[in-house]
């Protein structure tokens, strides 16, 4: 196939997407004009096949009911080429997204009351289930080197919790530090959580982004006793995140039953036909196109943190193993942020921007740039991040970088 162009800009302004919705980006930040890096989707179109699906199907005209067996062979020996993963397509669980597998899941094996321990900074809506269910939330912050702006499993921290909990939600590759883990990280786990009968739920939405090659839960709990259940999907990978389409994938037979009893008790098995058709083509013929788009995300993470390192060494660049969100740590410049909104109430009202914090409402109002604050992975722990998305354009990108550049520039020209 052609290489494609990642450097083309599509505008996406009145489309329908939640990201570049002038609302949703003012909850963020308080400035509905501020161009959107937060939300987990990509600027660029899906692969050429997933376009070709979606427009057979509109020249074809009829969205009936659909039977489509095959999607689960499609996607079986998608995970064995790119995860050397050898599954059994009777036993892969098709339903309507990661996020309602999850919430089922939860609901199935867990009871009121139960812990549940989740990494932080994490997903908020991993944070938002377990809440809603009545369990007892158990963060496990992950260990943040600052020196060298790395992320690691705290290993003591695990073992301090699993005596209370019941289950786990992992999520590997991490979201939103864009951490990996390696086989032997993996077993461990595993071992760890099969001694205190704690079964893993393991997001797995952004593994075949990873930079280099991934290992899934699903195989690392092999012969450590550990049950593991994991959920996967297109819609990362391929952008199409709007279909609701996901893999559910379960070492302990037992629990699959519960899953799929539950999921057919509330009529959550039919997928959409465009849906389908749209992820079938997409792990059918989009692995050309991937090996593309990841060379290209590479290149960007590289040029955004030599940017950052270069031009505004106050904000430090977590750079990702995988993927096309990270985390900037703006410690350099909080206490100045302070100064500021304390001065300038009014642009950084929480009333304007509740989904918002200090750093997000900074950048948007003062580089119109929009991105997702760090409370919002885990509260304050996480008030020094932002999360940015670099799945833009260079141009795009580089020019969110100016702007968040000039802003700390005029920041630290105020009040150092």
């Amino acid at each position: 196939m052609n290489k494609p162009d990642f450097d083309r800009i599509i505008d996406r302004r009145g489309t329908g997407s939640v990201k570049w919705d002038r609302g949703a980006i003012t909850g963020i930040c308080g400035n509905g004009d501020a161009e959107p890096f937060w939300v987990a989707d990509m600027d660029w179109q899906a692969p050429p096949a997933v376009l070709q699906a979606a427009h057979d199907l509109a020249d074809h005209g009829i969205y009936g009911y659909p039977l489509a067996p095959e999607q689960r062979q499609v996607f079986c020996r998608w995970a064995e080429e790119r995860h050397n993963l050898h599954l059994d397509p009777a036993e892969v669980v098709v339903s309507q997204g990661v996020l309602a597998s999850l919430a089922t899941l939860v609901e199935i094996l867990t009871s009121e009351g139960d812990g549940i321990i989740v990494p932080l900074p994490a997903y908020q809506p991993f944070i938002r289930i377990v809440t809603n269910f009545k369990r007892n939330l158990l963060p496990w912050p992950l260990a943040y080197d600052h020196q060298n702006r790395r992320f690691s499993l705290d290993w003591e921290g695990l073992e301090s919790l699993l005596p209370s909990a019941k289950a786990m939600i992992f999520c590997s590759p991490h979201n939103p530090t864009g951490l990996t883990f390696s086989h032997d990280e993996l077993v461990a786990l595993c071992s760890l959580c099969a001694k205190h009968q704690v079964t893993v739920i393991s997001d797995e939405i952004h593994s075949d982004l990873a930079f280099r090659p991934h290992h899934s839960l699903i195989e690392a709990a092999a012969g450590t006793g550990c049950d593991v259940i994991v959920l996967m999907s297109p819609s990362k990978t391929f952008n199409i995140a709007g279909e609701h389409y996901s893999l559910t994938l379960f070492s302990n037979s037992e629990m699959r039953d519960l899953f799929i009893r539950r999921r057919d008790q509330l009529y959550g098995g039919s997928v959409s036909t465009t849906a389908i058709a749209l992820a079938t083509a997409a792990y059918r013929e989009g692995g050309p196109h991937l090996a593309f788009l990841i060379d290209y995300l590479r290149q960007q993470a590289r040029f955004v943190e030599q940017y950052l390192w270069e031009r505004v060494p106050s904000l430090s660049f977590i750079a990702p193993q995988a993927s096309f969100i990270a985390l900037i740590d703006c410690r350099g410049i909080y206490r100045l942020v302070e100064q500021d909104a304390a001065l300038h109430s009014e642009l950084y009202d929480p009333a304007l921007s509740p989904n918002g914090g200090l750093l997000s409402r900074f950048f948007g109002q003062r580089a119109s740039v929009a991105m997702n604050d760090g409370t919002w992975f885990g509260g304050d722990a996480y008030r020094h991040f932002v999360r940015f998305n670099f799945a833009s354009p260079r141009l795009c990108v580089s020019g969110a970088l100016e702007r968040m550049a000039n802003a700390v520039d005029e920041l630290q020209k105020r009040y150092s």
